[in-house]
């Protein structure tokens, strides 16, 4: 790829010290092989649990177009290969039906593979808390890390791991819901300084319900401890209808963003996802398949007429 392209925008977004994941960069003396689907099995020190579904569709796609751009890290085990990197793609690509794909053969042990797997989706923000959670204690219990051990293998601070390794001490429903995403770490965080399990599944659904911000749990717990009464809004029409303004909104934000999405994806001519979080906020998604490709987009953002531009609208919900 011509760097020198990319300017001071990729180059800010791809630093030395900030790579993707570091585990996938095949490395001047490693050949790249070509082996069954078949003969590939999941890494079982996987941390992740869940993959979304429409992300997995649109690699298959992406893969029945292109195959796999990127080859997959295994190590050798058995008569099998065990993926280290690249699950997603070797899903995606069974969907596709491809009868071989793409791998670079690594030697790892157990202790190496579970920190591998971990990092690598913790760099690619796949996890949800919870599964991060697990899968740091996981390193802890089986291979023998303390917290400040755990914290320097993954990247995090020993603050950072301690307070996401709380989770693990709610309920299990709550615990779920932070896994499903209808609750984030930040809504059921305040909810450890309650003893009570019962008042933390309570609280949960209520959060989930209303839609209350951190803060304002931060605030409802402080009141709780402090044996302030609390009362909620019962009423049945009251909550039908708060959730039916939700839904609107959600509507209308989704058909906004699809209209974007769609304008982006006939610019840039890749495919593009738009992710709201809220009204305000989100992520755009934009796939590339080679260092080329990526190169040709940079300069379709670079260097696009002001008069091609996506015009800007006032979007109020």
């Amino acid at each position: 790829m011509n760097k020198k392209g990319l300017g001071k925008g990729l180059g800010a977004i791809f630093t030395d010290n900030e790579t993707i994941a570091p585990v996938e960069e095949v490395q001047p003396h490693e050949k790249e092989i070509e082996i069954a689907v078949s003969d590939i099995i999941p890494n079982p020190l996987q941390p992740r649990k869940t993959f979304d579904a429409d992300k997995l569709a649109e690699l298959t796609e992406s893969i029945k177009e292109h195959g796999v751009i990127q080859p997959l890290i295994v190590r050798k085990n058995g008569a099998k290969y065990e993926i280290v990197a690249g699950e997603r793609r070797w899903r995606a690509a069974k969907i596709a039906k491809l009868k071989t794909v793409p791998v670079i053969v690594r030697e790892y042990d157990n202790a190496k593979m579970a920190e591998i797997a971990l990092v690598e989706n913790i760099q690619r923000h796949d996890l949800n808390a919870i599964e991060e959670a697990e899968g740091i204690k996981r390193l802890m219990n089986e291979f023998g890390f303390n917290q400040e051990q755990a914290a320097k293998k993954i990247g995090r601070s020993r603050t950072a791991v301690t307070n996401i390794l709380r989770l693990l001490n709610l309920p299990a429903s709550v615990r779920e819901a932070v896994s499903r995403e209808t609750l984030t770490m930040g809504q059921v965080r305040p909810l450890l300084s309650l003893e009570n399990a019962q008042k933390q599944e309570k609280l949960a659904r209520i959060i989930a319900e209303q839609g209350l911000s951190a803060r304002a749990v931060e605030e409802i717990v402080k009141k709780i401890k402090n044996g302030e009464e609390i009362t909620f809004e019962n009423d049945a029409e009251q909550t039908k209808k708060a959730k039916g303004t939700r839904k609107n909104k959600k509507t209308e934000i989704s058909i906004y963003c699809r209209d974007f999405q769609n304008r982006l994806i006939e610019l840039l001519g890749t495919k593009v996802k738009i992710v709201p979080k809220n009204e305000k906020q989100g992520k755009i998604e934009i796939e590339y398949y080679s260092a080329e490709d990526l190169e040709r987009i940079y300069e379709l953002l670079e260097q696009q007429p002001k008069q091609n531009k996506i015009k800007r609208e006032k979007f109020t919900v």
